[in-house]
């Protein structure tokens, strides 16, 4: 079953089934990416970073909520979010004020101004790695973008969680004056119920669009944003109705119980976001694993083949003055699946065959390739030697020992009929 569902073409099936697949495939390579990337350390991670930065995070959104007048509103919808750890949420509020009563003057409020945005930008640079592990983002943000993107996160977090208690509130309201409608009373109590679903799944959106330093699209994100929300809620209905099975643990460990609990709700939590997260990946970039090839397992001579194709699509449309193709348009025109596409024009670029431009065209700003040089002086020759003389630097040093065994008439002759065959090739143009 699982060998026929990756070696069975789309066309191949009907559109049920082949829905079927598609599910089972999104599926199938989400865990196993999820546990062959590490994700589960990730989660540790993350989840010790959140318990070192939840009290200086909570602090700087009180101390803006205060700035409004909306410091009780917060604290209402904290509440409401940790319902499930009652004490956690109070212990939170209690430490957080603390936290901004005591730092009042000097050195104190220094140290823990610093504690606090170190803290904050700490956990918001941790998920941001995690998550461009998942999309396998090469580039990260540049300074200026990091010090403008987590200043605009950390103002509009409390901005965000005073607009969704304004609306609870509205909502409660309305509800309140329409019990007597029997219609209307029970649609609001539905919007009620279905409320918190809708807020934690537009949350989990956000994160999973706009947190990866690469493009994501809305339509990607939106069916993982929405099975996050339902495991994020099933797990809160599953802490709140186990406590019964967990009145042992609390005689022993009394109300400290309440701290190991929460830093198990946390993990998973993390588990339940990484997942989905790769879910969002796997949603968008399904054509990049097509009969699960790689470029691992392409020979070398293959390789060469299909930059050679590449190069002559990409130099064709440039000489005939047609607009640049995207690494989607690129496979659908030369056939070769999108993720060894991707990988050959990463390639190429990095031996500035090609240069990646910022789309222009749609609304996605997808790159475009084209010619990052003279056509004319792009042969086959060019393509090879330059392809071929591209050692990782941790393999130079070991390609430099290697030599060293080779007599040096052989490794001469070898050089030699080496540079005829390049230099055969370079005329021939691409």
């Amino acid at each position: 079953m699982l060998i026929r569902m990756w070696q069975t073409a789309d066309g191949e099936m009907a559109k049920p089934v082949r829905w079927i697949y598609n599910i089972l495939r999104k599926i199938f390579l989400s865990v196993r990416f999820f546990v062959g990337r590490g994700h589960i350390d990730y989660a540790t991670a993350l989840s010790f970073s959140t318990l070192l930065a939840i009290v200086p995070i909570f602090a700087a959104i009180f101390a803006i909520g205060k700035g409004f007048g909306l410091a009780v509103y917060i604290e209402n919808w904290l509440r409401e979010l940790m319902s499930s750890q009652p004490q956690v949420a109070e212990t939170v509020i209690n430490m957080a004020g603390s936290y901004l009563n005591h730092a009042k003057s000097g050195v104190i409020i220094g140290i823990g101004l610093v504690f606090m945005l170190y803290s904050i930008i700490s956990l918001i640079y941790n998920i941001e790695h995690a998550f461009n592990e998942i999309w396998q983002v090469k580039e990260k943000r540049s300074g200026l973008r990091i010090i403008t993107d987590y200043t605009a996160l950390i103002l509009l977090v409390p901005i965000a969680i005073i607009l969704i208690s304004g609306i609870n509130i509205f909502v409660y309201t309305i509800a309140d004056h329409l019990e007597a409608f029997v219609v209307l009373g029970w649609l609001l109590k539905l919007v009620i119920k279905l409320l918190p679903l809708v807020v934690m799944t537009l949350t989990f959106t956000a994160m999973y669009v706009f947190i990866p330093n690469t493009k994501v699209h809305v339509r990607a994100a939106i069916g993982p944003a929405f099975i996050a929300s339902v495991c994020m809620l099933a797990l809160q209905f599953f802490y709140i109705h186990c406590q019964i099975f967990l009145t042992s643990y609390n005689a022993i460990y009394g109300s400290f119980a309440a701290l190991p609990l929460f830093m198990l709700w946390v993990m998973v939590s993390w588990y339940i976001c990484l997942f989905c997260g790769e879910l969002c990946y796997t949603n968008q970039n399904m054509e990049y694993y097509a009969f699960l090839i790689r470029t691992e397992d392409v020979s070398h001579n293959d390789i060469l083949l299909m930059c050679t194709v590449l190069l002559n699509v990409i130099c064709k449309r440039f000489a005939q003055g047609k607009k640049p193709l995207t690494a989607l348009q690129l496979k659908q025109e030369t056939d070769i699946p999108i993720r060894i596409t991707t990988d050959l024009l990463y390639r190429l670029k990095e031996a500035n065959l090609v240069s990646e431009n910022s789309g222009t065209d749609g609304s996605d700003h997808e790159p475009t390739y084209q010619p990052a040089q003279d056509i004319a002086n792009i042969t086959a020759g060019k393509l090879v030697e330059v392809i071929e003389s591209q050692p990782r630097s941790r393999h130079r040093r070991l390609n430099k020992k290697i030599r060293e065994h080779i007599p040096s008439e052989t490794l001469s002759r070898i050089n030699t009929l080496r540079q005829q065959y390049i230099k055969d090739l370079k005329g021939v143009r691409l």
